[in-house]
């Protein structure tokens, strides 16, 4: 799959976070290995693609779980309990920032902003935006049921 990602990019402009994001859409995430073949395939330092896999957030090093949380640690957000938030998420899922549960059913995120200040504090289930988040509502978000099209099972 990466020689022919590499080879249907290698003359586009911007082919290398083409490639990328090409790479993550397939696998979920850009593993060690296929970084090494896609510099080998489009002849650019290992150390490029590196360095865009951990400036760009939107890159992800690691798998994610089948429902991936992002707590919003903005201005807004922490201040009305985005860090008791994430501590209680951490510790029901037992869990740490940046990391999955073992079964990959969840994986969990602290992040700068999500732009919805308006809503604070916010809470991101994969795509979806729950605003007004408290600590004892979190229990509810973590049993919510995910589309169907998005259950792993079906």
């Amino acid at each position: 799959m990466v020689k022919e990602i590499a080879h249907r990019r290698r003359q586009i402009p911007g082919a290398v976070s083409g490639a990328m994001q090409e790479l993550q859409e397939h696998f979920g995430y850009l593993s060690e290995e296929a970084l090494i073949m896609l510099a080998e395939e489009l002849e650019v330092p290992l150390s490029r693609l590196f360095g865009m896999a951990t400036f760009f957030s939107f890159f992800n090093l690691k798998p994610r779980g089948e429902r991936h949380l992002q707590v919003c640690t903005g201005t807004a957000c922490h201040v009305l309990g985005a860090e008791q938030i994430g501590r209680k998420i951490e510790r029901d899922l037992n869990i740490s920032d940046g990391n999955a549960t073992s079964d990959l059913s969840f994986s969990f995120e602290k992040v700068r902003c999500l732009g919805c200040c308006s809503l604070a504090p916010v809470v991101r289930v994969n795509d979806e935006i729950h605003g007004r988040v408290r600590v004892k509502t979190v229990d509810q978000l973590l049993k919510k049921k995910l589309p169907k099209e998005k259950r792993l099972e079906d």
